[in-house]
């Protein structure tokens, strides 16, 4: 993972790196993000690599694409998930007023399968939940600003 994802080469200044490393659902998965916190403290996401031992691989191609789905749903969850309640009810009703991570701000994601015998895991939830603290790490190392909740409150990050 060290190499794969640069770990330890410089980055410019309100860049940083994030790691989380996990066993859930039946896999191992270790997770690196790089990202950029501009002064307004808006994060863009640079990049995502991902190793994953996940047991016997049955169709590799179909296991990088739960990953890569689940690793974009987690950093949208990250970035925008707020939900509000507005006299008791939940204002969000669908996608129209519930922001996700649009195209242009996916990162490059490398994904990294660890051959097994294993029996097969679990594979799209892995990419959500170990994507998340290796976001807030990389928000961390880019600010020093150790975030306590999600989703990411920009106003905290401001330079």
């Amino acid at each position: 993972m060290k190499q794969k994802s640069g770990w330890g080469t410089p980055l410019p200044a309100r860049c940083g790196r994030g790691v989380s490393a996990q066993a859930a659902f039946g896999s191992s998965i270790a997770s690196v993000v790089e990202c950029e916190v501009d002064n307004a403290g808006a994060v863009n996401l640079r990049r995502v690599t991902t190793a994953v031992d996940t047991g016997l691989a049955v169709n590799p191609d179909t296991v990088v694409a739960q990953l890569q789905g689940g690793l974009t749903f987690g950093l949208t969850a990250a970035l925008y998930g707020q939900i509000t309640l507005k006299n008791g009810r939940v204002e969000q009703s669908n996608f129209h007023d519930y922001q996700l991570l649009r195209m242009n701000q996916v990162p490059r994601i490398d994904v990294h399968l660890i051959k097994s015998g294993e029996s097969p895991g679990g594979i799209g939830e892995t990419g959500v939940t170990s994507v998340v603290p290796a976001l807030r790490n990389a928000i961390y190392a880019a600010t020093g600003v150790a975030l306590r909740r999600m989703p990411i409150d920009s106003s905290l990050l401001k330079a």
